[in-house]
């Protein structure tokens, strides 16, 4: 006889495990499935190329999920008893321009700004404003981000009844670029706001974007970046110890390829290795929307359609990672090249928007559009005594022109020699002898990573308007409920609030036990 859970959870992506442990807090029996010989998804951290050397293979910042109640009240006790730790770098981003100047984003917003002044003093002045105006837009923000969303309709009728609601759906609606130019003068400063917003692999033109400008600023001077100790997977680490202190088990390697669903219910899991698994309650899935009926058969048709037809980011990341003998030392100076997130950009603005073009035709870009970060320079114990660990994170096309996605297999060492040599012109040390090891992930590397990761999109499917909030991944979806299918549940960077390291599996805990008759606050009290 199959044994029996309350819930099964398919993948053990940090969402996932986050929406398992609050159902397993709430007294309920969890099972989470990964296909993955290690867990985490998006979130993990692993020797990769040499022993000693502890990569975060996807993401490292901590940024959006310091607002978020699971770890500011730390609902789940993961500061207090699981043993997640954070750092909190002062300096969390800079552009070191092809010049070698730079401009540091810091913690402080006074030390920002001089910053910023030594470029343009003009520009420190208005982003000083920009940043009280982000702060005052922030607790309406935050209070959406956390919950299940509102629907689209009352949440714009809302919005349309204030000054600083419509000013929030004007910047909804148009692109960073029209919003930075609108605030800010000098190139340099122009580019160093909009490459930190296309970390979210948002292109600076692209229309309907303009909220991630608006939240990055109030985010980055209202609660720190952090960097877990130990490595991004350290957060994975914790939720594991909270899953399994509440009775729930996580079994890897193993990789469900269907939903079991009877009379109009879903009823269990079945594995690729043909076990199954019933429940007795509910089944959640980390499932991109573009695979949703392959898991789940006999699905509305227009529910398929339309998941079907929602859209990734329009550029992918691929990432080098290095084990180094030396810590990168940088031509613009110690102070840009310490901080959390280094960037590299160009000092104009129309060659910066020319890389994005480049996407757009399968190309590599004239310009590495880039991030450098050295984690083991904030927490030293991910690489031996004296050594480094280094991740390029570049921006790339998905699909390349001649070939296609699957021509980045035959150009993987050619994309990894293009990003050092980009890189060499921004340090000092990092010759040939200073590499113990690399490893170049391509876009099509990231896309196998993860069956949520189409098209190489690490957040899963691109954050604009029409897929935002109530909207996100489609409207039928957005609730984190399927609908047809009573008892199948999604969590996952497909959903509301996005991509990228939010905790918002706790939305979807929220909606699951309120639709079982159990009170969130008492689960977490």
């Amino acid at each position: 006889m199959d044994k029996q859970y309350d819930v099964v959870v398919i993948g053990a992506g940090h969402n996932a495990l986050i929406t398992a442990c609050y159902l397993a807090r709430a007294g309920l029996s969890v099972l989470a499935l990964e296909r993955n010989p290690w867990l985490g998804g998006g979130v993990t951290t692993r020797e990769i190329v040499a022993p000693g050397f502890r990569h975060d293979v996807h993401a490292s910042a901590h940024v959006y999920i310091q607002a978020n109640p699971l770890l500011l009240q730390d609902e789940l006790g993961l500061l207090a008893r699981y043993g997640l730790k954070y750092i909190y770098p002062d300096a969390i981003f800079s552009t070191i321009f092809d010049d070698h100047s730079a401009i540091v984003t810091y913690a402080d917003l006074d030390r920002t700004c001089e910053s910023i002044a030594a470029i343009s003093p003009r520009d420190a002045d208005a982003y000083r404003r920009f940043v009280a105006l982000s702060k005052r837009l922030l607790p309406m923000l935050t209070a959406a981000l956390y919950v299940p969303p509102v629907p689209q309709g009352p949440f714009w009728a809302l919005l349309d009844q204030s000054a600083e609601g419509r000013d929030l759906m004007h910047a909804m609606q148009k692109s960073v670029l029209d919003l930075v130019r609108s605030w800010f003068d000098h190139e340099k400063v122009i580019v160093h706001l909009l490459k930190f917003t296309s970390e979210a692999l948002v292109g600076p033109e692209e229309k309907g974007t303009g909220i991630t400008l608006y939240t990055m600023p109030g985010f980055v001077h209202t609660y720190p970046s952090g960097m877990p100790e130990g490595g991004s997977g350290a957060l994975v680490d914790a939720l594991v110890r909270c899953l399994e202190d509440h009775g729930g088990e996580v079994r890897a390697n193993t990789e469900v390829d269907k939903v079991l669903v009877e009379n109009g219910r879903a009823v269990g899991v079945r594995t690729a290795g043909g076990e199954t698994f019933r429940v007795r309650t509910a089944v959640v899935g980390s499932l991109h929307p573009w695979l949703l009926d392959r898991y789940v058969d006999g699905l509305d048709p227009a529910v398929a359609a339309n998941a079907r037809a929602v859209q990734v980011s329009s550029y992918a990341p691929a990432a080098v990672h290095f084990a180094l003998h030396a810590t990168p030392e940088y031509r613009a100076g110690e102070e840009a090249g310490r901080a959390f997130l280094t960037g590299m950009a160009p000092s104009r603005l129309e060659p910066f928007r020319r890389v994005f073009d480049s996407f757009r035709y399968g190309q590599l870009p004239r310009h590495a559009m880039m991030t450098a970060l050295v984690n083991s320079r904030h927490d030293p114990g991910r690489a031996p005594p004296g050594k480094a660990t280094l991740c390029l994170w570049g921006f790339m096309p998905f699909a390349l022109a001649d070939g296609g996605a699957e021509a980045w297999d035959a150009r993987k060492e050619e994309l990894g020699d293009w990003l050092l040599g980009h890189y060499r012109h921004f340090v000092t040390n990092v010759d040939d002898a200073c590499i113990i090891g690399r490893r170049c992930d391509t876009p099509l590397d990231v896309q196998r990573s993860s069956p949520s990761f189409q098209r190489g999109d690490v957040h899963g499917i691109g954050p604009y308007l029409y897929q935002f909030g109530g909207h996100r991944p489609t409207p039928e979806l957005a609730q984190y409920a399927v609908p047809g299918v009573e008892g199948l549940y999604l969590s996952g960077c497909c959903m509301h609030p996005g991509g990228g390291v939010f905790g918002g599996g706790r939305a979807t805990a929220i909606r699951m036990l309120d639709d079982l008759g159990m009170d969130f606050e008492k689960v977490i009290a």
